[in-house]
């Protein structure tokens, strides 16, 4: 084997290697019955950890409105052509739509993305994984419960703290503002909880699901992969983007389904079952598949 392929194989090791550890740690930690407080751990991550990280990774780069803008419109692009193009395919499988298009559309750029990107490209490749997951939690924080509960509620939106960490940033780097110093320690010291309580939460949650229904499950898991990948590199080619924008693009739009799609899916009854078993499924899929994916997208 070439050194060169060698070098690559073990760079995608280490970034492999601590999200997977990780995460084994949850599902290990779960099934032995230690203590666990999921309510706490799931509303601080979302309510504090999580926008303190969009905050303070956003600031601490000075990223260009250009950038910020390219990126937005390419995770906008990956979310909706996954969610389109998934459609025919449930159809032609007689699936409801309403259960199944949310795991096709929103993939788990928090949980996961976000720690493969950090470790993949350091905190520039941070700061464009959370502009994709600060999109992709506004469409998920809405159309999510919409398509779960059959109802839109835009007040989500309101009550998303990541959302507003995303116009704040956006707002300190366009007008040149630097936050003080005391704020800026808070929310990276804050920040720095949500990727290992992320990847904790996550390792938790697969812990707790099932995989129903295996051949559709498996299939589905999949297609999720599989169209994730393909929409990248659409959006990619479509948009001319290059280096680490394109790696971040790509490694996102191919993450497996989001747990929160599991989360809506149980709040609302709409067959939470099915979804665990995406989740469980395309999650596993993800990791068998990450050494190739991140070899082509870190040489």
């Amino acid at each position: 084997m070439p050194l060169s392929t060698l070098a690559l194989l073990s760079d995608a090791f280490s970034v492999i290697a601590p999200v997977f550890l990780v995460a084994a740690i949850g599902y290990g930690w779960n099934r032995a019955k230690l203590p666990y407080d999921s309510a706490f751990i799931t509303t601080f991550a979302i309510n504090v950890s999580s926008p303190c990280l969009v905050f303070s990774a956003l600031t601490r780069l000075h990223l260009s409105g250009s950038v910020m803008g390219e990126m937005a419109l390419a995770a906008t692009a990956c979310i909706a052509l996954a969610g389109l193009l998934s459609i025919p395919f449930m159809l032609a499988a007689k699936l409801p739509v309403s259960v199944y298009l949310p795991s096709m559309a929103f993939p788990n750029a928090g949980n996961l993305g976000l720690p493969v990107c950090l470790f993949a490209f350091g905190e520039e490749g941070l700061s464009l994984a959370v502009l994709f997951f600060a999109v992709m939690s506004v469409s998920q924080f809405t159309l999510g419960p919409a398509l779960a509960s059959g109802r839109f509620d835009p007040g989500q939106m309101i009550r998303t703290p990541s959302i507003h960490a995303v116009w704040l940033a956006v707002l300190c780097q366009l007008t040149g503002f630097t936050p003080p110093q005391w704020a800026a320690n808070t929310t990276t010291l804050l920040g720095n909880c949500a990727v290992p309580l992320m990847l904790l939460a996550l390792g938790v949650a697969l812990s707790k699901l099932q995989l129903s229904g295996a051949l559709r499950t498996l299939s589905m898991s999949a297609l999720r992969l599989v169209l994730g990948f393909g929409v990248g590199l659409l959006v990619c080619w479509a948009m001319g983007l290059t280096g680490v924008t394109r790696g971040v693009v790509l490694l996102q739009s191919s993450m497996p389904v989001a747990v929160f799609n599991y989360l809506w899916a149980l709040r609302y009854g709409n067959r939470p079952e099915d979804v665990a078993g995406l989740v469980l499924g395309s999650t596993a899929m993800a990791f068998l598949a990450l050494p190739a994916l991140l070899m082509m997208v870190m040489q």
